[in-house]
């Protein structure tokens, strides 16, 4: 039975850290919305660090949380090709785990 869903290359859950190895690729990156700055976002990641997020047009983040799904442009800038709101009180620290652990020895697990 085939599920439809492709999952050759499945993006990985990032936290800033991590961000740097997939400069140029797509990721998933849970931050928290900080400030407004021209047509860029500034927003702090799960391992406590800061980042820029250049929203598409008409993307409007009104929870305190949002997983920004985009490419890493450079080491602090993530291009959003989309967006999911994650409400208003989130565990970060259970993410960052999250994070790690996608990534690092037990990575199989994880599509």
């Amino acid at each position: 039975m085939e599920s439809g869903m492709d999952c050759s290359e499945p993006t990985p859950r990032v936290n800033f850290d991590i961000m740097q190895r997939y400069v140029g690729r797509k990721v998933r990156l849970v931050c928290k919305v900080e400030e407004w700055s021209g047509d860029s976002l500034k927003a702090s990641t799960c391992d406590g660090q800061t980042v820029f997020i250049k929203p598409k047009q008409g993307s409007q983040y009104d929870t305190a949380f949002v997983e920004i799904e985009g490419v890493v442009e450079n080491n602090t800038t993530v291009q959003e090709d989309s967006y999911t709101p994650f409400g208003d009180s989130f565990d970060m620290k259970n993410y960052n785990q999250l994070c790690v652990l996608s990534n690092g020895p037990v990575k199989e697990i994880f599509l």
